[in-house]
């Protein structure tokens, strides 16, 4: 990387340092040009000097700069392993580079024009009796080393270099967030567009202006013969002019296109992999502007949505795909509504004994098993788990999303649930434990639903005399050593043909009247 760098920053000093030549030799002959011919040694050991000052004076600050990050890249030490401070700083600098770069080159020329466009000319004349020169031709110098080459060099090393540098910055920015770093330069698209519409506009422009009046000043001391000459000589200057000024224009406007286009084009591939449902894509964030910033939501975005789908992962662990979908979509209220709907109670028998008696770990696997299956029994007949509580189960058919045949369903999960039982039940006879024994109850009626709880935790509940019935449902089968039970009220709505056994008239606790019930033993 760091060769890659240097070689840009020595490609784009070479690309300002032909410009110039190039200017001067064909363009501001005569107004501030360095001298064509005759050039005494004194001038090429003087450029020599003057260069070797500027590199050594440039080199020197850059790597005094850049040392503690040269440190990091060489050490290949992840930017999460370092502490806040540290990183930050590394950070820091790892956006700095870039216009750093570009900034010493500037720097760099602006020496450049001073040292060979007024000091050089200055030493000549003091020391080695060279031709005066004016201020004018001084300001001309100036003009041509630190304006038209200077100019594209800068711009040209910032964008080239900014394009590498963008494939290391996610190294030290692996989870984004560049403008959350404080006192680093920021370009903006706009400043960006801005400065690059500028320089293509106004250089050539400048270039041929001055052109024109070096010509227009030749022309007045001019014989006709050398006038016709001048004047074709314009015409090749302006032909020559047009065509470097295209191809500059050409260069910095691929290379400003790619920093803004380059950014959008990787987020429009993520856009159609988030869309085909892939959510594990990643925005490399490469710039603290404004397309930095949007990449950073956009990742946001796609963090929120997996959290979303977590989300409805989990919540359709408790009830299926389709009540799911609905509560999320808000076509089902939560705010809390009077309905009818048909409870299920579940409870493990003789369950605490065996609790008190088996190691704990044994105890949760089993337990785990159990509620794994019966939960696939509730979902495949549409209920909602409400809650676990210790070994028992709570779970509602009808609601939050309303069918006309939950006590259809209730009933055919309690089914379910026992076929299930009996086959775990072989499952635990290999593994040595002893079968397991539940009892069911299932009761339908109004409920008041809704989302029930504090502002730091809350859940979907029932309430009302029929949530209480359903759970004293369940303990009736206790007495009558079965399980499963229903009330009077479910097997008067159950609209299947269920094989159903009246038992006798009981009285239950909050009940001033017996309780009709019946015993499900299947299902025609």
């Amino acid at each position: 990387m760091n060769l890659k760098l240097t070689l840009l920053n020595v490609m784009g000093n070479l690309i300002g340092a032909l410009l110039t030549f190039l200017y001067f030799s064909y363009v501001s002959v005569g107004a501030g040009s360095i001298p064509q011919g005759g050039l005494s040694i004194h001038y090429f050991i003087f450029f020599i000097i003057g260069t070797g000052l500027i590199f050594l004076v440039l080199v020197t600050a850059i790597q005094w700069w850049s040392r503690p990050l040269n440190h990091f890249l060489k050490r290949k030490q992840s930017i999460n392993d370092m502490n806040g401070t540290a990183a930050e700083q590394i950070r820091r600098k790892a956006l700095q580079l870039v216009p750093m770069m570009a900034g010493s080159s500037l720097i760099g020329w602006i020496m450049a024009g001073f040292i060979f466009g007024m000091l050089m000319p200055v030493i000549m004349e003091i020391f080695f009796e060279m031709p005066p020169t004016t201020l004018a031709e001084s300001m001309g110098r100036i003009f041509g080393i630190t304006c038209i080459g200077g100019s594209i060099t800068v711009l040209f090393i910032y964008f080239s270099t900014e394009s590498v540098w963008r494939k290391e910055l996610p190294n030290f920015f692996p989870e984004g967030h560049l403008g959350q770093v404080r006192g680093a330069f920021k370009l903006n698209v706009k400043v960006r567009l801005s400065v690059v519409f500028l320089m293509i506009s106004l250089l050539p422009l400048t270039v041929l202006g001055v052109s024109a009046y070096c010509k227009a000043q030749a022309l007045l001391s001019a014989d006709p013969t050398t006038g016709e000459q001048i004047i074709s000589g314009l015409l090749l200057q302006i032909f020559f002019i047009t065509a470097i000024g295209v191809a500059i224009s050409l260069a910095l406007s691929l290379f400003v296109s790619k920093s803004v286009s380059a950014p959008l084009k990787e987020m429009e591939t993520a856009m159609k992999e988030v869309e085909k449902g892939n959510l594990d894509v990643r925005i490399r964030v490469v710039s603290n502007d404004e397309i930095g910033a949007l990449g950073e939501g956009f990742a946001r975005m796609i963090k929120g949505l997996k959290e979303s789908e977590a989300i409805k992962e989990s919540f359709g662990k408790y009830i299926t795909q389709e009540i799911r979908d609905e509560i999320l979509t808000g076509r089902v209220s939560l705010d809390g509504e009077m309905t009818r709907a048909t409870l299920l109670f579940s409870d493990l028998r003789d369950f605490t004994p065996f609790v008190e008696s088996t190691h704990p770990k044994k105890v949760i696997s089993i337990m785990n098993q159990y509620f794994s299956e019966m939960a696939k029994a509730i979902k495949e007949n549409q209920g909602l788990i409400l809650q676990y509580v210790g070994d028992e189960i709570e779970a509602v058919f009808g609601a939050p999303v309303p069918s006309d045949d939950h006590p259809d369903l209730a009933a055919r999960a309690a089914l379910g649930m026992k076929r299930r039982l009996a086959i775990l039940n072989e499952r635990f006879k290999a593994q040595g434990v002893a079968p397991l024994r539940h009892g069911i109850g299932i009761h339908t009626g109004a409920v008041l639903a809704g989302i029930i709880g504090s502002k730091e935790r809350s859940s979907y509940a029932l309430i009302g005399d029929t949530v209480n019935l359903a759970s004293r449902i369940q303990g009736l089968t206790k007495e009558f050593s079965c399980d499963v039970i229903l009330s009077q009220t479910t097997r008067d709505l159950i609209t299947g043909t269920f094989q159903m056994e009246q038992l006798s008239a009981v009285k239950v606790k909050g009940k001033s009247q017996d309780v009709i019930v019946y015993k499900l033993l299947g299902q025609n």
